[in-house]
């Protein structure tokens, strides 16, 4: 199980906070706009194809999320024909059906820069800053600027649900929980609006 939150920041936190600090994982991740918040689709530091889908959500916000297809095979943006036939591999017609059916295909990079430590009680915790920017694949134009933000995210080791005490202390803060598909579709409708 895992419970995250998403807040918006400012390019100078981002770039001081951010892209200034050591020991941190740093990645760009490709994401395909699928508009369900079920699936997440993406290219793995623009290389490796997986997808996650979401088997439970819980009333408090807390989601449980399996990855059913991880790649080894190098992928690319460029060939988005070599995607739709690993999806047809591991027989994922549903996601096939949606890549010919969302015309232009949005791409949602993420420049992330990434720091995890271990908790108790089976916990991790990660905190992430990102650059988003939402690309038409077609003719690889951006929409809208660049935006920034930081996610949070405590993560149990199992399927089993976080303890209501520690999500509370999590997050002093007024946010919806929600998984990366979700936020994605949410940011994308907002510019759009």
């Amino acid at each position: 199980m895992e419970y995250r939150i998403f807040r918006l920041i400012d390019q100078h936190t981002f770039d001081t906070k951010w892209k200034e600090k050591n020991n941190v994982e740093h990645r760009t991740d490709i994401y395909f706009l699928l508009f369900e918040d079920e699936f997440g689709l993406k290219l793995r530091n623009k290389k490796k194809l997986e997808l996650k889908k979401r088997q439970q959500r819980l009333q408090n916000g807390q989601e449980y999320w399996i990855k059913t297809l991880h790649s080894n095979k190098k992928s690319s943006i460029d060939k988005l024909e070599s995607i739709i036939d690993i999806l047809k591999q591991s027989n994922e017609n549903h996601l096939i059906d949606r890549f010919h059916s969302i015309q232009p295909m949005i791409l949602c990079y993420l420049k992330k820069y990434r720091q995890q430590s271990l908790l108790n009680f089976n916990l991790s915790y990660e905190l992430t800053g990102f650059r988003l920017q939402f690309i038409r694949a077609n003719d690889q134009q951006q929409i809208g600027t660049d935006l920034y933000f930081e996610t949070m995210c405590i993560e149990h080791s199992t399927s089993n649900s976080i303890d209501e005490n520690v999500v509370r202390d999590f997050t002093q803060e007024l946010c919806q929980p929600m998984g990366y598909p979700e936020f994605l579709n949410r940011e994308y409708k907002k510019l759009m609006d």
